[in-house]
């Protein structure tokens, strides 16, 4: 395949990903003057943009971009916000510009974000229920340590031994306590769900 051919297939994948993701945004954008200033076509041609411009002007022109999708997104905010105070549209085609933009090196992990972006925009109804009623606070405090636990402490642990026998490896340790975290966290659930 040549490069143009290359170019066009990645600008199909950039195009078929503003589709995407706009029909889902467009089944909950409303109606009336109040209603969401992005739908279908704009997802297109957001997503569209950010290929041209890594394209045809590289990341400053993304850059660019970037800023007048913010700029335009915070205009529609700004209008609707009195009914519908959620960003999600708004952040969803600022990603669109970036996923239409990766979709010039990395097509096939564009499309794979864009299919996650659209079914986590698509679960609204469940993800709610999910955590407002399904959820106990106890267990959202122990995700919440759990993350922080595999997110953010151990990423920091360093991979070398740190005793003078060459044998306690804080990040395998720290493994150790995430595997023992997870168990705890099984076990407590399916005692919940017995009773």
């Amino acid at each position: 395949m040549s490069f143009d051919e290359q170019l066009a297939v990645r600008f199909a994948v950039a195009l078929g990903i503003g589709l995407l993701i706009g029909a889902e945004r467009e089944r909950h954008k409303g109606r009336g003057s109040m209603r969401s200033a992005a739908g279908i076509r704009t997802f297109a041609l957001v997503s569209l943009a950010g290929a041209l411009s890594l394209s045809i002007g590289g990341p400053a022109l993304l850059v660019a971009s970037g800023i007048a999708v913010a700029g335009l997104a915070a205009l529609g905010y700004r209008r609707t916000s009195q009914e519908d105070p959620g960003l999600t549209s708004e952040m969803a085609l600022f990603t669109t510009l970036f996923l239409g933009a990766l979709c010039v090196t990395q097509p096939v992990l564009a499309s794979g974000l864009a299919v996650t972006v659209s079914i986590l925009l698509a679960s609204r109804t469940r993800l709610h229920r999910f955590v407002r009623h399904v959820l106990t606070a106890q267990e959202a405090q122990d995700a919440l340590l759990f993350g922080a636990a595999v997110l953010v402490i151990l990423p920091l642990a360093p991979d070398r031994a740190v005793d003078p026998f060459g044998v306690l490896n804080p990040r395998t340790l720290w493994k150790l306590v995430v595997l023992v975290m997870a168990i705890s966290s099984c076990r407590r659930a399916r005692k919940t769900e017995l009773f």
